[in-house]
């Protein structure tokens, strides 16, 4: 340990946190911490583009608790700004190690290539992404450093940002004292509060409902909600950011909560309780299904990582956990039994008239609810590919991803290689639009290096279809392309283009048979059909984006 380099003692880091799999793309000011990485415990996973770096690291965050994306400077960290934005909108712990010019490139300013403005420029930018950064520009503090942003990752699940110059990599590095970390604890008297003001509003409460949202997977609480909804016989509902978390299946579980976008079962439930409790919650207006949703703030409990709320009164310095766990343990009587608005339901089989008709958003889903494997894990995209599937059940916790909240288009294809990097012996479905696909779906290049198995389902509506339906006009037209070439393209995977309930079927009962090989499905649908959630949500948008609309 004493004659390890900066690079050397990363990896090793990086390794005793649980990575296994980092991902990236080489270029010059990072060769040399690239080297340390081939020659770490870890494995490098190269991919095609930059932004698909950020989100294959951000996916393997989700499904590992911390992911590791390596680029070279500026051309490749700016190039990926986008995806770490992504990842830390939705809170998920993935950490960006960028090379850099050298200490002494840097001392009289002159213009290196890659160099934007300043040799700072980079780092400022990152400061607005992450939640730590470090220029390691003395190898003497560098290992502190690492460490440092390192715990803050975890900590506050959000990226964090290390720039290393090349001449630093290979230098000896100092091992830091490790001192006692301050415990951070709720104030007594204001968790006593908090808690007693809780107990009294769901034990008066009649139709009280948790909504488990994403701070509770990020921060590992998720059984602590899943426990306290059991012993108070209280059901509970995801969001399109949580879907998953807990089983689908429990007998709790009420479904997807998003406003408007809700299915109606869950949906008037969760509006008609006296009591919503809410943890982890972000209250986007993707939570809210695009519109004010029916939630009154006198009836709401909300603890996250950042506030706890009760009803109108406000408690500080309450730590998330500890709300969770003195909730769990305080004396409420358990309510009566509840009939469940949305239970869980086995799809239904198509009839023989249905196979000859033309697939739909709606029925591909309800056959990939039929045909998929438990513990599968499924990746969607933003559009139908997501909105679709707010009514798709799985069983296996925490193996729906999604970036529900930031809705950036081309996160499920690298996203679902950072999954599959994570969970080596689970199946993954990526479920993504024609026009997502064209951004980033050249990550099938990385997939058949690799020698990955995912099942890859573009639904083709022909263009953008979300803005079709909020706006429409030639700009949300894309040139057609043969999907199904690009495995001949590739010289791997099996493809087959579907345009048929009947065939869709058949396509994805073999690819599930199949797990040795890649499946690419192009599911060809009808320009204009959208499933019911991205419907009301799109006229919903329709009246705040089109000025006639909103006129009128």
């Amino acid at each position: 340990m004493a004659t390890q380099t900066v690079g050397e003692f990363l990896f090793d880091y990086l390794y005793s946190k649980g990575i296994r799999t980092a991902f990236g793309i080489p270029g010059d000011f990072a060769l040399p911490t690239f080297r340390w990485l081939d020659r770490s415990k870890i494995k490098l996973i190269t991919m095609t583009h930059e932004p698909s770096v950020g989100f294959a690291a951000d996916g393997y965050a989700r499904v590992n608790g911390l992911g590791v994306a390596c680029v070279t400077y500026c051309v490749g960290g700016l190039n990926m700004l986008n995806s770490v934005a992504c990842a830390y909108a939705e809170k998920s712990p993935m950490l960006v190690i960028s090379g850099g010019p050298a200490t002494f490139d840097r001392r009289s300013d002159p213009l290196i290539h890659h160099k934007v403005r300043t040799f700072d420029t980079q780092r400022r930018i990152f400061e607005e992404v992450t939640c730590a950064n470090t220029v390691l520009m003395d190898a003497e503090t560098a290992a502190a450093e690492i460490i440092r942003v390192i715990e803050a990752v975890q900590t506050q699940c959000r990226p964090g940002y290390i720039e290393i110059p090349y001449d630093i990599v290979d230098e000896p590095v100092k091992l830091p004292t490790r001192r006692n970390k301050e415990v951070l604890t709720s104030d007594p008297e204001n968790l006593e509060g908090a808690l007693r003001e809780a107990a009294e509003m769901i034990s008066r409460a009649k139709q009280p409902v948790i909504i488990a949202d994403v701070e509770l997977q990020r921060h590992g609480l998720t059984d602590i909600a899943v426990a306290l909804a059991k012993k108070l016989n209280i059901p509970i509902a995801a969001t399109l950011l949580s879907k998953s978390i807990i089983s689908e299946t429990n007998p709790n579980y009420i479904g997807v909560y998003s406003g408007g976008l809700s299915e109606p079962g869950c949906k008037n439930y969760v509006e008609n309780s006296d009591c919503v409790i809410l943890f982890g919650a972000f209250i986007t207006d993707v939570f809210l299904g695009a519109s004010a949703a029916k939630l009154e703030r006198k009836n709401c409990i909300l603890s996250t990582t950042e506030k706890t709320r009760i009803g109108l009164h406000g408690y500080d310095d309450v730590l998330f956990k500890d709300f969770l766990e003195g909730l769990r343990a305080a004396k409420i009587k358990p309510k009566a039994k509840f009939k469940n608005p949305n239970p869980s339901v086995t799809p239904k089989p198509l009839t023989a008239k249905e196979r000859a008709e033309p697939v739909d958003v709606e029925t591909f889903f309800r056959l990939v609810g039929l045909t998929m494997k438990e513990g599968t894990n499924v990746i969607c995209d933003t559009g139908d590919a997501l909105m679709g599937a707010i009514g798709l059940r799985t069983t296996k916790r925490n193996n729906f991803l999604s970036d529900a909240y930031y809705l950036s288009m081309g996160f499920a294809m690298p996203a679902a290689i950072g999954a599959m990097a994570a969970d080596t012996k689970g199946r993954t479905i990526a479920i993504i639009g024609d026009g997502a696909f064209q951004m980033t779906g050249i990550e099938l290049s990385t997939v058949a290096k690799e020698g990955m198995n995912p099942i890859v389902c573009i639904i083709n509506n022909d263009g953008y279809g979300t803005q079709r339906h909020i706006i429409d006009g030639p700009f949300n037209n894309i040139h057609p392309w043969k999907y199904t070439k690009i495995c001949e393209l590739l010289n791997y995977g099996k493809a087959v283009k579907v345009k048929t309930k009947g065939a869709l079927e058949a396509t994805l009962k073999e690819a599930f048979a199949n797990t040795k090989d890649m499946y690419l499905i192009e599911v060809v649908v009808p320009r204009d059909n959208c499933s019911e959630p991205l419907r009301r949500m799109a006229e919903h948008m329709s009246s705040q984006r089109d000025v006639n609309k909103r006129k009128s």
